[in-house]
């Protein structure tokens, strides 16, 4: 390792030393003048401001996620990496000129301006794509300046600008966190909250969280809420006769994933009843779409003083089966071979946190083709894929956030993602481009938005709703506008309102 290491330095002292070989004064002074406004982002501050002045709603958004993308990236690379790799500055060398800009006193690795530029300039661009063309050369010419200027090695540049980037993709999902946390408390008029304290609780002791589950009991009692009942999710037939047999409709609570959250919806769609959601899932991307905070006791306040919004359901009904219900997604394919591994208890409890990671792993090995005909508004057409997603719910990827452009969960649609056999690097590819603001397509995959779907394959074939096994094709996926009630954060918008 330490040889490596050593071979990396020498390396980098190398192109240092090619890169800052010859004088050039002109270049210099400018390169001076771009670098010290860079000091202390004031560079990128200043373009954020006039962005939240001069711009709209997009562009306030994109200054905001870059001013927080700076923040984190400052906060990590000024205190714990800097001190931790300590690194020298890149030393004064025999009758060398003197310096043109001033040898900062900190560590040398990574590179801060490097790395707040990359950050602001991700971060600003995830958000707004157009400005990503004016900001990214300048923050690459800010990072070469410190190289030019001999105040940082090539690497510590590079690493700088890797650290930023990370942080820029990172910001979006720490703003959404906050927002949520922030709507949850946000007031809703009384007349728009829930106006039971009686909860019916139907729990997941499989969920990825739900060791948390006595932590939101005690906080439902101090909000003076009241379980009347509590059922394990496995029970969930037996809700309706439950509301039934309640003076006042109480909320059912689904306390898990989005597994507990689709089979609690499959109960009580079409009804007057509401549905509230402990988010202790592992990715809980459904509460993730509606804005549900996932902080257990935030949750819990949210099922006290939130909004009753009505959003869209999925139905899927399979030829000779009842009709099933879905919040998320309904999938063939890749994601059932995941599903098939990541539900099983002995796996889960040998790999705890790494099952779901194992389980992609084993999807994506396997990628079966399967050959089906599809209908839809009158049209149809015969295709040979490796995975159909028809998703009601926009958010996906648990923490990360990511988000199908164009997409909410009350647009009355579905969004069909249909996918052929493509090399392992064009998956990645696929669910990456969403999270970085890209709209443009790839080959072998395509997308439609429907309100209702026939896919009938050459055989018969298992079908997952919300991440569980639960039918099989042929069958027919269609819309339930305004299908269900739901507590929502304050700023959530019901467009059936």
């Amino acid at each position: 390792m330490f040889r490596s290491l050593a071979a990396l330095d020498a390396l980098d002292r190398r192109l240092f030393d090619r890169l800052t070989r010859q004088e050039r004064r002109i270049v210099d002074r400018s390169l001076k003048r771009l670098s010290n406004s860079a000091n202390r982002s004031m560079l990128w501050l200043t373009i954020a401001a006039a962005m939240a002045i001069f711009g709209g709603d997009r562009a306030r958004r994109a200054a905001l996620r870059g001013v927080v993308a700076i923040a984190i990236t400052s906060t990590l690379v000024n205190l714990p990496l800097k001190y931790l790799a300590r690194r020298d500055r890149p030393p004064r060398r025999r009758f060398d000129r003197p310096l043109p800009i001033s040898m900062p006193g900190s560590f040398s690795f990574p590179s801060g301006h490097s790395a707040s530029a990359f950050a602001f300039a991700t971060g600003v661009g995830l958000e707004h794509p157009k400005m990503a063309l004016s900001i990214l050369p300048l923050a690459s010419a800010v990072a070469y300046s410190r190289v030019h200027l001999r105040v940082h090695f090539p690497f510590d540049v590079a690493a700088g600008a890797a650290i930023g980037l990370g942080m820029g993709l990172l910001s979006g999902p720490i703003i959404r966190a906050a927002s949520r946390g922030w709507d949850s408390m946000t007031p809703v008029p009384e007349s728009e909250r829930p106006s039971t304290n009686e909860l019916i609780l139907v729990t997941s002791p499989s969920a990825g969280r739900s060791a948390k589950l006595e932590q939101a009991k005690k906080a439902i009692k101090a909000m003076g809420l009241r379980i009347a009942t509590e059922i394990p999710v496995e029970d969930v037939a037996l809700v309706p006769r439950l509301l039934q047999r309640q003076a006042s409709s109480p909320m059912v609570v689904a306390a898990g994933g989005d597994g507990t959250v689709g089979a609690v919806a499959d109960a009580i769609v079409g009804t007057p009843a509401v549905l509230g959601i402990l988010p202790l899932g592992t990715a809980n991307d459904f509460a993730r779409s509606l804005g549900v905070p996932m902080n257990v006791d935030h949750a819990v306040r949210l099922l006290a003083r939130g909004r009753i919004s009505r959003v869209d359901a999925g139905r899927f009904t399979g030829e000779g089966q009842k009709p099933r219900h879905f919040v998320h997604a309904a999938a063939v394919g890749i994601n059932v071979a995941f599903a098939r591994f990541a539900t099983r208890a002995d796996i889960r409890a040998r790999l705890g946190r790494l099952t779901y990671a194992a389980a992609v792993a084993l999807a994506l090995r396997e990628r079966p083709v399967f050959r089906c005909e599809m209908e839809w508004e009158n049209r149809s057409e015969q295709s040979s894929l490796v995975h159909l997603a028809v998703i009601n719910a926009p958010v996906f990827g648990g923490f990360l956030g990511l988000r199908i452009p164009g997409s909410d969960p009350d647009d009355r649609t579905l969004d069909v993602i249909m996918i052929e056999h493509l090399p392992i690097r064009r998956l990645i590819r696929s669910a990456i481009y969403p999270a970085v603001g890209v709209r443009g397509g790839i080959r072998g995959i395509r997308t439609l938005q429907v309100s209702r779907l026939k896919v009938r394959p050459s055989d018969s074939m298992d079908v997952t709703l919300d991440g569980e096994l639960a039918g099989k094709l042929p069958g027919i996926f269609e819309v339930v506008p305004a299908g269900l009630r739901v507590v929502t954060p304050g700023r959530f918008r019901d467009e059936y309102q």
